[in-house]
């Protein structure tokens, strides 16, 4: 079968829906395919925050940004990773991306309210505004195509913003600030009335972008897999698809192909190969269908790679029955501590999650094998916070029974069921006791850093991140190196098009999202810096397809 089009978008999570909208938006007839048999990639999996600089709701809301100040924070701390032309078209195309999207009525957005950059204290850094998020997303609007939106096998119990779940997660100690999140039950009172199923975070951010590009006359074609790219005389013209039915399917596209299929974390033999042995082992949050084939079409006709020993690192949880659950906040708040095999505290608990995982890789590699940690908290913490799918106070037998949740009377026993030394645990959490009733975490510095206090609890006194551990029973849970993604992927120009190993440009090709190298090199700006960069550079290549027209 030979189908044509003018631009063909292999792969459906944000970066694929950004450049198909504004392929679409600037006149080009627009085919995404997808190979799962679900819409939304591994941005439905995830908060759904973007991470846009100097972007329009900060002006609104009187925030100060600029282009300068967002140059300088990239500068001191992605560093020369990155091309100054690369980090300069994200910085100023982001705010772009954004605009155009709300104000053509593709996605209704706000700030994630108070959230600081990762390293808010490096000059440039911002203590909020730049991450942005979608709003709740009603199901009914997009009818019977919901149903092949992407979703978690666990989500919260109720629809709400990040912003209004962040509030809702310290309901047992701040109850009016949980109040301000009112919207959330009448949410939920109002889809059980009318058999209304609402939606959020990264859900939400697929669904707005599904349905707008459904309204705009985009054609998706899921089940359909990239086999190998087609080239004419230099430029890429096409692509071999298969079909859920294993028929060869070739697609002609006449402007460009973007890649945007996610990158190659759920591929052993790559992660073997590129993240190495200590990473090898498959963690990770990212759709399921991202096995690096459109990274491994591209490199079969001479694209070049880069980045592709790194990944979007998280702490990671492996809930039974449910698959790996990312653990961001709940590091953040008072009450309990990570510690290492020996029983030993190794890091800042509350530090930004890709930062705390490079700390494990650091930390807890015994005779050259990965080792995991343990999160040890008391019972004012359970009865506190929500923590991997269960609600504050709440410890399903069945996790007990599963040795997915220790708990012990006291520390003493806790190290005993948890194979590690006794007596390190219980100094361990002798001396951070001593350092929580002082406010001052003189081992790491737990509470120092604005994205610290952002994550924990003002209930705590004089240090919002440390409490003691000191109410039986204790728990235990363990905790693994995962990802949310590789970030190592093609390389491209600042206007998103695949570069070959000459350092030439691939005509025809473009890659964008977790199929091309990081604009943010080895570093996490903040929150939204996966999908904000992959959105902005889904807008590039879709804007600069459609130039060539024009």
């Amino acid at each position: 079968m030979r189908i044509e089009t003018d631009a063909l978008i292999v792969g459906s999570g944000s970066a694929g829906l950004a450049a198909a909208l504004t392929a679409r938006s600037e006149g080009l007839e627009t085919l995404v395919i997808e190979k799962t048999d679900k819409i939304g990639g591994t941005t439905a999996y995830s908060g759904g925050v973007m991470w846009v600089p100097n972007n329009h709701l900060m002006e609104q809301a009187g925030i100060e940004d600029s282009t300068l100040r967002a140059m300088d924070y990239l500068r001191n701390t992605v560093g020369n990773r990155v091309s100054e032309e690369r980090l300069l078209g994200f910085v100023e195309n982001a705010p772009r991306m954004l605009k155009k999207l709300t104000d053509e009525g593709c996605l209704q957005v706000e700030i994630f309210e108070g959230f600081p950059d990762y390293r808010a204290e490096v000059i440039g850094g911002v203590l909020g505004g730049r991450s942005v998020e979608p709003k709740v997303f009603p199901g009914r609007k997009l009818g019977e195509e919901f149903g092949s939106m992407r979703a978690r096998k666990f989500s919260s119990p109720v629809a709400g913003t990040m912003t209004e779940l962040r509030r809702l997660a310290v309901i047992k100690t701040n109850f009016f600030e949980a109040l301000k999140s009112w919207r959330v039950f009448t949410r939920a009172v109002f889809g059980k009335l009318f058999g209304s199923e609402y939606v959020s975070s990264g859900r939400a951010l697929t669904s707005w972008l599904t349905f707008s590009a459904k309204k705009n006359g985009i054609t998706f074609r899921l089940k359909h897999r990239l086999v190998e790219l087609i080239e004419d005389d230099g430029r890429v013209v096409g692509a071999r698809v298969e079909d859920e039915q294993g028929e060869r399917v070739e697609i002609f596209a006449r402007k460009g192909i973007v890649l945007a299929a996610g990158g190659f974390e759920h591929n052993a033999e790559l992660r073997a190969e590129y993240l190495g042995k200590h990473a090898a082992i498959d963690r990770s949050s990212g759709s399921e269908g991202n096995e690096g084939d459109a990274i491994e079409s591209a490199k079969a006709i001479g694209a070049a790679i880069d980045l592709m020993d790194d990944a979007w690192w998280a702490p990671t949880f492996m809930v039974p029955e449910v698959g790996p659950q990312i653990v961001i906040f709940e590091r953040g708040k008072p009450g309990q501590i990570v510690v290492d095999h020996l029983g030993n505290r190794f890091a800042n608990e509350a530090q930004p999650y890709n930062d705390f995982v490079k700390a494990m890789f650091e930390s807890l590699v015994v005779n050259d094998e990965m080792t995991s940690c343990f999160m040890v908290f008391d019972q004012n913490f359970r009865d506190r916070y929500p923590l991997a799918t269960m609600m504050p106070g709440i410890t399903p037998e069945k996790h007990l029974k599963s040795g997915f949740v220790r708990k012990e009377n006291s520390i003493k026993e806790l190290a005993k069921s948890i194979g590690v030394d006794a007596g390190n645990l219980v100094s361990t959490v002798e001396r951070f006791n001593a350092m929580a009733v002082s406010g001052k975490d003189k081992d790491f510095g737990r509470g120092d850093f604005a994205f610290d206090r952002f994550s924990g609890d003002d209930i705590a006194k004089p240090n919002s991140c440390l409490a003691p551990l000191n109410r039986a029973p204790f728990y235990a849970i363990e905790m693994f190196a995962g990802d949310l993604g590789t970030k190592g992927g093609l390389m491209t120009d600042e206007s998103a098009r695949v570069i070959n190993q000459a350092g030439e440009v691939i005509a025809g090709l473009y890659a964008v999202g977790n199929c091309s190298s990081s604009v943010m090199g080895h570093f996490y700006p903040g929150a939204g810096g996966t999908i904000g960069p992959a959105m902005t550079f889904g807008y590039v290549a879709g804007m600069h397809m459609a130039k060539e027209i024009k």
